[in-house]
């Protein structure tokens, strides 16, 4: 009985990362087309949607592996209406690069959150392969993250410029980032 219930526990947080990733895909596919209107922003959506693709696929694969459950009743509500509300943000929010990279930092920390807590279960449970498949998708939404984090600046300044509103402080994107890395340094736990 003890088994089933840790394969149970596993499988659900396997079946809701599918899930997540599987919604932050489909917001993804709509961004792609800011790969025309910002090269370098447009870049890290692609690398971002490849990832999150690469992630699920790897998911569902081992989620075979290891078996389906019916899941968490709770956990997938709770999933589907992230979704939704991504979606819906998605399709009435202005067409500006800045707030899609907005949304995505959001999700890639629900991703990042979600991964830490099916490793944590997964070593805490005995299941080594899945703990190594969690920290693979934790890294790449990490690295995603501080990505977001080194191009927003710039990217918020771009749109700026093609408001036509005028750049009083053209270091503004360079003084930004490095304020980031500093805070990122000043502020790790480890």
């Amino acid at each position: 009985m003890e088994n089933e219930a840790n394969h149970k526990a596993i499988a659900d947080y396997l079946g809701d990362m599918v899930a997540l990733e599987s919604h932050i895909e489909e917001a993804l596919d709509r961004q792609l087309e800011f790969k025309g209107k910002h090269p370098e922003a447009g870049a890290a959506i692609q690398q971002f949607h490849d990832m999150v693709k690469a992630n699920r696929d790897a998911l569902r694969a081992h989620q075979e592996q290891v078996g389906s459950t019916i899941g968490n009743p709770i956990a997938e509500a709770g999933s589907a209406v992230l979704g939704m509300a991504a979606g819906l943000i998605d399709k009435v929010r202005s067409e500006k690069v800045s707030k899609a990279l907005r949304d995505d930092y959001t999700a890639f920390n629900l991703a990042t959150v979600g991964y830490t807590m099916l490793q944590t279960t997964a070593l805490a449970l005995g299941d080594k392969t899945t703990a190594i498949l969690a920290a693979k998708g934790l890294r790449g939404h990490a690295k995603a993250v501080q990505k977001i984090n080194h191009i927003m600046p710039g990217v918020v300044v771009w749109e700026l410029e093609q408001d036509n509103l005028t750049i009083a402080n053209p270091n503004a994107a360079d003084e930004v980032r490095t304020s980031l890395d500093k805070a990122w340094k000043e502020t790790d736990q480890s």
